[in-house]
């Protein structure tokens, strides 16, 4: 752990370098990474969507006021089918942000990339206003608090290709639930949250409970995403714990 953390200090001071060596690695076909000057996607061609965000949110970047025009754009870098602003605007389903415009404050061209189709996930109305948003506060007061969290969001799809609803022509998966993960360090040490949201109208208890109601095991939800999060970027508590659990399954 001794030689984790100069690495740390300097991932604090550099963010894009962190955002590189920190980034999931996908087992999916048909996956590949979009780069953007605050955050990453891994977008998966075969589900016409992002399968992961991940970026690094520091103090600063909440500061300051959202002034870039909020128009969608569509993003040309994405393989296949390309969500367009007409097919949002016509959908019962809430589009969110993966990377939030919250966490742009900083930089115009972060701003601007906020509104591109490809940081997109669309999910059951009222969610993100209620759940989803709760989780995203509760990243950005472990911000305040440790200086440096890394995020990581996406979506979880049904196992059985059979039972995945499909939007936009049938040529877009809509997931079952969504996963926000948060990694950061206390005194250098590794700590994370996982929570898991199933994509429907938010309960009354949803609404009301402490985000902490919403953990979910971190090795679970690789197996069930099929995506290594930050285990290139942990100690090696963090693989054996993996390894544990991995043994006790089968």
């Amino acid at each position: 752990m001794k030689k984790l953390i100069p690495l740390v200090l300097l991932i604090t001071t550099f963010p894009i370098f962190a955002q590189k060596i920190a980034q999931p690695v996908s087992n999916l076909k048909n996956s590949y990474t979009i780069e953007n000057s605050a955050y990453s996607l891994g977008f998966a061609e075969n589900y016409g969507l992002p399968v992961w965000e991940m970026h690094v949110l520091t103090p600063n970047m909440l500061e300051g006021t959202f002034s870039t025009q909020s128009e969608w754009k569509q993003d040309q870098r994405v393989k296949g089918f390309r969500i367009s602003k007409k097919d949002i605007e016509g959908q019962k389903l809430e589009p969110v942000q993966l990377y939030p415009k919250t966490h742009a404050k900083h930089d115009l061209m972060a701003q601007d990339s906020c509104y591109l189709t490809s940081n997109l996930l669309f999910m059951c109305r009222s969610l993100k206003d209620s759940v989803w948003e709760k989780i995203t506060y509760s990243f950005e007061l472990l911000a305040k608090q440790y200086g440096t969290v890394y995020t990581y969001s996406g979506p979880v799809f049904d196992k059985d290709p059979l039972k995945i609803k499909h939007m936009f022509n049938n040529r877009v998966a809509t997931p079952s639930y969504f996963y926000r993960i948060a990694l950061y360090f206390v005194d250098g040490k590794p700590a994370y949250k996982c929570y898991l949201i199933k994509n429907r109208i938010p309960t009354d208890y949803d609404r009301s409970c402490d985000v902490e109601e919403f953990n979910y095991n971190i090795f679970q939800l690789e197996a069930d995403t099929g995506i290594d999060f930050f285990e290139s970027f942990i100690d090696v508590n963090f693989r054996q714990d993996k390894m544990k659990f991995l043994e006790n399954k089968h």
